[in-house]
């Protein structure tokens, strides 16, 4: 009898602590999902800016403008959570250029995928920690409130409430009803009279181009209904065909690289294989046949030698978003070239934890790097415009600094974009392997022993098959060409070019040892 008193005892008082922890949960459940379906973030999605906003429909749907159709895809998450995509602004000149730029970026839509998943789901954490706090406020006001009251207040009120709780019921009904017909009255005629506009109709996006093929993803997207302009469809059709066509393309190298996959230097025991890009320009159709290449060799770090963009503009965004996403498992060391100068290229790189070099020695899986950025800024088809240093003064700064380590950790690797940034260390022997790219061709390898040190000079050629400054197309305008660097004890030992030829098919060069220090 006693212990059930005693059980009752405690029962009674954690009674008002677990009716505050549910106080807690509700409100700030309430309140975060609230602010999260009413929740919208401005960003920069391929080459628009966007606002994303979270829906429960099940589905991603791009709200293209007034010009084009309304498309949706499943988005196959949970409890049915899906988002709206409100197309903006741009910097294309035409729709018919924008069209196509965006279906090339629609071709390999990783990048942009993580980058909406991430701003998904920082909303939700923003609103989850919104309404926690608002749960808490409520909870200590009630708590406070409860407290200041004092039990013999609660025992009057709860008698006073009980002895009129007919009264209050009574009036209770009073009010629901009164509400009811409230509601009815700004609901109802409204529910009652058929809508002007009729609920929007989603059909196959193939049933609007029916003569066109399409691949497993755009059989599942959806188009709404009622969009059947002769341009319009002209457009979407043009759009369609060259995302089939670099898919096709793309897709086809990227089943090659399995075939030469036994030509490829792999790691072996004592090893660190690097995957070394440059002078992408957009082009991210490269990307998961650069990434494939590195995943057979067994790659660790990637190294971006610059010029990932065209022209350094925030709609350019995306090439970073892929490169993140792709090499999501390497550690990257990258520079920015004169087509990404301006700041937000780099700024991108390092909000994807990428390490930017910037005049300072950095070790990276026991590899001693040093670099910098290109200081030169160059637009998409302008002239070259002077930073704060030429080429010429950033090579002898840089060979300062190279020359400048101690002799029990000297520079193993320097990474720049234009090889006239490097040409000074090179002379002086201060750093075993020089990287860079900006020709759009291959440059060496070109090795020679100063002062006992093996010197090392390679410029690796346009990774995004760039003819000029833009290389973002269905199919490469010159060859696109990645390195394999094999590093032994944080050294350079060994180079390897793999190349996708115009034709498709991936030329795999000779693993090409380079020579040791002769007083190592």
């Amino acid at each position: 009898m006693s212990a059930r008193l005693v059980t009752k005892a405690r029962l009674r008082k954690a009674a008002p602590w677990v009716a505050l922890v549910v106080l807690w949960a509700v409100v700030s459940a309430g309140v975060g999902l609230l602010g999260f379906v009413n929740d919208s973030e401005r960003v920069t999605i391929g080459a628009h800016a966007a606002e994303v906003s979270p829906t429960f429909d099940g589905h991603a749907t791009l709200d293209l403008g007034a010009v084009l159709p309304r498309l949706r895809l499943k988005t196959d998450l949970p409890a049915g959570l899906g988002l709206n995509v409100d197309i903006q602004e741009t910097d294309a000149d035409n729709l018919t250029d924008l069209l196509n730029r965006d279906a090339l970026i629609a071709s390999q839509p990783d990048g942009e995928i993580a980058k909406i998943q991430q701003v998904i789901q920082e909303m939700a954490v923003d609103n989850a920690v919104a309404g926690a706090g608002s749960g808490l406020l409520v909870a200590v006001v009630v708590a406070t409130a409860w407290a200041m009251v004092g039990p013999r207040r609660r025992r009057e009120l709860f008698v006073a409430l009980h002895s009129s709780e007919r009264r209050v019921q009574h009036r209770a009904f009073v009010v629901l009803v009164a509400m009811l017909i409230t509601i009815a009255s700004i609901f109802g005629p409204g529910r009652m009279r058929a809508p002007e506009i009729a609920p929007t109709v989603w059909k196959p996006l193939a049933s609007l181009l029916p003569e066109v093929s399409f691949d497993q993803r755009l059989k599942d997207v959806e188009v709404a209904a009622g969009f059947n302009t002769t341009g319009g469809v002209g457009v979407i059709r043009t759009a369609v065909q060259t995302y089939e066509r670099s898919t096709q393309f793309y897709g086809k190298v990227f089943d090659k690289v399995d075939m030469v996959g036994g030509r490829i230097h792999q790691a072996a025991e004592g090893e660190t294989v690097a995957l070394m890009v440059s002078d992408r320009h957009d082009n991210i159709g490269m990307d998961p046949i650069a990434a494939e290449i590195g995943k057979v060799a067994g790659a660790k770090v990637l190294i971006d030698a610059g010029d990932d963009s065209s022209s350094g503009q925030s709609w350019e965004g995306f090439t970073i978003n892929s490169l993140a996403q792709h090499f999501k498992d390497l550690k990257v060391v990258a520079v920015a070239g004169n087509h990404d100068a301006g700041g937000y290229i780099e700024s991108e790189m390092r909000k994807n934890k990428f390490t930017v070099l910037d005049s300072k020695p950095v070790e990276v899986e026991g590899i001693r790097f040093l670099g910098d950025s290109d200081p030169t800024r160059t637009g998409l088809g302008s002239a070259d415009t002077p930073g704060d240093e030429t080429t010429a003064q950033q090579s002898v700064r840089l060979a300062d600094v190279a020359c400048d380590q101690p002799a029990d950790k000297p520079i193993s690797t320097m990474v720049v974009h234009d090889p006239a940034s490097f040409q000074d260390t090179a002379n002086r022997g201060c750093a075993n392997l020089l990287l860079s790219g900006h020709l759009h061709r291959q440059v060496g390898p070109d090795s020679k022993i100063i002062e006992g040190r093996s010197v090392t000079t390679f410029t690796n050629g346009t990774t995004g098959g760039a003819a000029y400054a833009f290389a973002l197309g269905y199919t490469l305008r010159r060859p696109g060409e990645v390195t394999l660097v094999t590093y032994v004890k944080g050294l350079p030992v060994g180079l390897q070019t793999v190349t996708v030829e115009l034709t498709g098919d991936i030329t795999v060069g000779t693993y090409r040892s380079l020579p040791p220090d002769t007083e190592r």
